[in-house]
């Protein structure tokens, strides 16, 4: 084998294989990869078969290069394993804000159609209530109208917000975050 004969290097790849593949195997468990290490082994030691060392101690020799391969199999199925641990994190610290965020944006949405559809009274005692912070009295006084009509309008308006959202969501993680938007609609 170490003067080129490709003859030699087949019977020494009859001999040896088999039975570094079940030793191979043990340690790796897929047979498909068994047989590529195996494969690569002989590979290794044709490329290198005018080495001395290979001469003087062959099964030594081949059994050091399987020993390699496989530590260098797990070093980087160890490595691989850390990058995709990390990449799942990232992605899951990342990913989330952008999947609320996107949520936020479609139940806001349904909630800005909601409170279209009210009629103008209703818009004005939202905006007064809700976005101004009015109490219902200075909501009253400033639309010359009885705190009482203030707190009907905003029973209506609770009514007419929640039913046109809840028939206007999909998902139940949209459901709840619309109900929980709506339950804040007025304090």
């Amino acid at each position: 084998m170490q003067a080129g004969s490709e003859e030699a290097f087949t019977t020494l790849y009859r001999h040896y294989s088999p039975q570094l593949y079940l030793n191979i195997l043990k340690l790796v468990r897929d047979p498909l990869l068994a047989e590529e290490m195996v494969q690569e082994l002989f590979t290794r030691i044709w490329l290198k078969r005018e080495n001395k060392g290979l001469k003087e101690n062959f099964t030594g020799y081949m059994y050091r290069i399987g020993q390699r391969l496989v530590l260098d199999f797990f070093r980087k199925l160890k490595r691989d394993r850390r990058l995709q641990e990390r990449w799942r994190s990232l992605a899951e610290a990342h990913y989330e804000p952008v999947e609320e965020m996107m949520q936020h944006r479609h139940s806001s949405a349904i909630l800005q159609r909601a409170i279209e559809q009210l009629s103008p009274q209703q818009k004005k005692v939202y905006d007064l209530v809700k976005v101004e912070g009015c109490t219902y009295k200075k909501a009253a006084e400033i639309m010359g109208i009885s705190p009482l009509t203030v707190k009907e309008y905003v029973t209506a308006t609770n009514k007419s917000i929640r039913s046109y959202v809840l028939s206007h969501i999909d998902g139940t993680p949209g459901l709840l975050f619309c109900i929980a938007l709506c339950a804040g609609v007025f304090k």
